[in-house]
Order: C-alpha cells, then sequence, then structure tokens
C-alpha cells in the first residue's frame, strides 16, 4: 500500500500531481514577488534617504566654491563643509563678534587677506556679505592655512582660533610630533573641527564618492 502524504493524512484527500506542479509554481512566482518589493522598497528608501540628506548637506553657491577650489587646489567638499559649519549658506549671517558672510570672517581678517594678495583696500567689510567675495577670500584663507600648517585638521582649527593653532602645537599635551594635534584645548574649536570633518564626509559620501558622479 503506497505511503499516505502528510496532506492526505490531515485532510483526508488524494493531492493530484499536476495541482502539486501547480501549488509549486504558485509559491515560488510568490517569492519571487516578494524579493523584487523588497528590493525596491528599499531602493526607494535608499533614494528618499538620499535626497533628505542633500537637504541637509546642500551645494549652494556651487559656480563659486568650484572656482574656488580650483584656484586654490582645495577639495570642494572641505569648502562646503565650512560653508555649512559657519553660516548654514546664509550669506548675511553676521556673529557676535563681528565675523561676517558665508564664510564667516573677521573685518580685520579681510584686510590682512587683502594685503597678503597685494590688493589692500580694495573691498570694505560690507563686502563680504557678498557670496561670491566671500567665498573666495573664505578659500584662500582655508588654502592659507593648509600650507601653513601642513595638514587639513590644524588648518581647520586654525580657520576658527587662528594662529593660536601653533602654541597647541608647540605643547606635548596637544602634539606629540608638533606638526599633528592630538587634542585641541579649545572646547568650541574642538567641537568647530569635528563638525567641519563630519559635514565634509558627509559631502563626500553624497556628491563626490564614485556612487554619487552626478550632484
Amino acid at each position: 500500500m503506497p505511503q499516505t502524504s502528510r496532506y492526505q493524512k490531515r485532510y483526508g484527500k488524494k493531492v493530484k500531481k499536476g495541482k502539486g506542479k501547480k501549488r509549486v509554481i504558485i509559491l515560488l512566482v510568490m517569492a519571487v514577488a516578494a524579493v523584487v518589493l523588497i528590493f525596491n522598497t528599499s531602493k526607494f528608501y535608499n533614494k528618499t534617504e538620499n535626497k533628505l540628506q542633500k537637504l541637509s548637506y546642500p551645494v549652494k553657491y556651487s559656480e563659486y566654491v568650484e572656482k574656488a577650489a580650483q584656484d586654490y587646489d582645495l577639495d570642494p567638499a572641505l569648502i562646503y563643509s565650512v560653508m555649512r559649519t559657519e553660516s548654514h549658506f546664509d550669506p548675511e549671517a553676521q556673529s557676535s563678534v563681528g565675523a561676517c558672510g558665508i564664510m564667516q570672517i573677521m573685518p580685520s581678517s579681510f584686510e590682512w587677506l587683502q594685503e597678503k594678495r597685494g590688493c589692500p583696500d580694495t573691498y570694505t567689510s560690507q563686502d563680504l556679505f557678498n557670496p561670491k567675495i566671500c567665498i573666495d577670500y573664505g578659500s584662500y584663507l582655508l588654502k592659507y592655512f593648509l600650507d601653513y600648517y601642513g595638514n587639513e585638521r590644524c588648518a581647520i582649527a586654525a580657520y576658527n582660533a587662528g594662529f593660536v593653532v601653533s602654541d597647541w602645537l608647540a605643547d606635548k599635551q596637544y602634539s606629540a610630533d608638533g606638526e599633528n594635534l592630538q587634542s585641541i584645548p579649545y572646547p568650541e574649536t574642538e567641537s568647530y573641527v569635528s563638525k567641519v570633518e563630519n559635514a565634509k564626509q558627509m559631502y563626500i559620501k553624497l556628491y563626490y564618492s564614485d556612487n554619487n558622479s552626478s550632484k
């Protein structure tokens, strides 16, 4: 006597071979459909997340940023991250200590930079509220600090705190080799450097990685 299947034992019915095959095919189709649905849902979620992140990390004033990056051999992601951290892309921003514009440059630093470039008194502090000028001079200042200190972390710290970074590098408590900062004694500057570095990584991920060839 042929062995009774589990289905037959449970329901007291005999399963026809044709119906069994049909049931398997239906189950396979349902499984494939479920995989496709999960894949498309995941893809949609990733695209949505990417769009939301780009809203938080925009590439405003890209014409000026890309030009400055080319002129001063800077990573555009660094310029964007400084702009975002300094003013959140507000060209009219002005701090309580007097820093102005989208890259928050002090008027005294602006005068000094114009002298360094051999064009003193070309602009006034009010011109810092012009994004084109402020991005150009802010990027020039970043490049100056990069050349002066030789590494990006120190340059970012100096953009916030100035040449006091040299004192930190000379102190074994903060720098073991006199060239790199292991720690930063100013909490404000430490937080600032962390924000810029984290923002830069996000800009690279969103706009400059291999998976994001288009901006």
